[in-house]
């Protein structure tokens, strides 16, 4: 008997990016579980998680040297707060900054990642990461991406880019704001270039070192009636897509509703900013009151900052982290930040949404449920109380928008495209591989 093919996964250390990363990992191995092991390159802390998720996974760890190394991630999110404010465009541009401001840690720790490669030896790297990782490309082993953002970071001429709201007609104001951003882009090609000299590596690829494509097939998430991409884009850019990053084997029972809530009168809303931005919890806490003032039952997400949270009456239910998947099963509606996972779990389940984006895809999905007639978006620092309101009603109150959303989850959920691409991948990788 071979020996077993290892297919390791490097990704973002949060909970939005590992979530695709391990549906794509489990089906694998439900797909081929005699042909391959699958591993993470992970701290301690996510090898525990992720264990619960799937016991199969296998794990090569690292360890953070200190306390600020181990919350860089929730740091850089918090550093965030101060440009909410900002233009969509300056936003973009100073995520860019800030990533190079905060490089230094970020490329010690993936020196650490090398050192694991070296010693597991897998046979193909699958990554979730929005640049092309030193210790991935000095490995020389195959590798590709798993793209858990909105697909507009693959940078593909002639579509919106990351963190833009740009409609899909556009197509100056795409070239316009793409024009705006050279600066940045160049700016990232440099670090990153310094630091593949630093480490005596080379990048000779066309794809730009920023972007998440490759020469091997890569897996995005997104629904079909609302992708940029068409057959003919994917076949170009060797893309795989998913509809939503979601197993249908690890799907819960639907969320319990405690007796005295569900003989409340109301159709129910689920309000979610995601587990970083609900850090915000004063504008959570806003919302959550406006929200009292309409005739509905609400379970929120209070986030790691729930206990500065509040709860008017007993028409509001929920915990700092509640079980997404299983509330999606019993709701009316969601109002949402709009997060690529959180986006295409609803449609998974027939959930239409109101999404209030903060910044990076949240800003893309809430531009485009609008302009493909799936929901409505609006500003987080400006709404008001009347215009949230109408906005609920038109959702609650529209057979047609609710039906049309209900009929893509039907096909969402026959058609488990998340299967039929692993196996494509699988099929390729062997072909090409072996």
């Amino acid at each position: 008997m071979t020996d077993k093919k290892k297919i390791a996964f490097y990704g973002i250390l949060s909970s939005g990016h590992l979530n695709l990363c391990s549906a794509v990992a489990s089906t694998l191995l439900n797909l081929y579980p005699s042909e391959i092991d699958v591993y993470f390159f992970v701290d301690q802390n996510w090898a525990e998680k992720l264990s619960k998720v799937d016991s199969r996974f296998k794990f090569e760890t690292f360890e953070y040297k200190n306390e600020d190394e181990k919350n860089f991630f929730a740091k850089f999110i918090s550093q965030l707060e101060p440009l909410l404010s900002l233009s969509n465009l300056e936003k973009v541009k100073m995520i860019f900054n800030m990533s190079l401001d905060n490089i230094d840690s970020f490329i010690e720790k993936d020196k650490d990642v090398s050192k694991l490669i070296k010693k597991l030896k897998p046979d193909f790297i699958l990554c979730d990461f929005l640049s092309h990782m030193p210790s991935v490309v000095g490995s020389k082993i195959p590798y590709s991406f798993i793209i858990s953002a909105h697909p507009s970071v693959l940078d593909i001429e002639g579509f919106p880019y990351f963190g833009l709201d740009c409609g899909i007609d556009e197509k100056e104001r795409i070239k316009a704001e793409r024009l705006e951003l050279t600066e940045v882009f160049e700016a990232t090609k440099k670090c990153y270039e310094k630091v593949y000299k630093d480490q005596n590596l080379k990048y000779d690829k066309d794809i730009p070192i920023y972007c998440p494509r490759s020469d091997n097939l890569s897996i995005y998430s997104y629904p079909k009636e609302l992708d940029y991409f068409d057959d003919g884009i994917r076949e170009k850019y060797k893309l795989l897509q998913v509809d939503a990053p979601i197993v249908p084997s690890r799907i819960p029972p639907s969320f319990e509703l405690p007796e005295e809530f569900s003989k409340l009168p109301g159709k129910i809303i689920y309000v979610s900013l995601g587990s970083l931005f609900s850090l915000y919890h004063t504008k959570l806490q806003k919302l959550i009151d406006v929200l009292a003032t309409l005739p509905y039952k609400y379970i929120v997400s209070k986030g790691p900052a729930g206990e500065k949270i509040n709860f008017p009456d007993n028409r509001f239910i929920g915990e700092n982290f509640v079980n997404q998947l299983a509330v999606l099963q019993v709701v009316d509606m969601m109002i949402a930040h709009g997060g690529n996972n959180t986006f295409t779990e609803c449609f998974y389940f027939g959930v239409p949404s109101i999404i209030f984006p903060v910044m990076a895809d949240q800003v893309n999905n809430a531009k485009r449920i609008e302009e493909t007639g799936f929901g409505f978006q609006m500003n987080l620092l400006s709404y008001t109380d009347e215009e949230l309101k109408d906005k609920i009603e038109k959702v609650l109150n529209n057979d047609t928008l609710i039906e049309k959303t209900k009929k893509v989850g039907q096909r969402i959920r026959k058609e488990n495209s998340l299967e039929v691409s692993v196996k494509k991948f699988y099929e390729t990788f062997t072909q090409k591989f072996n």
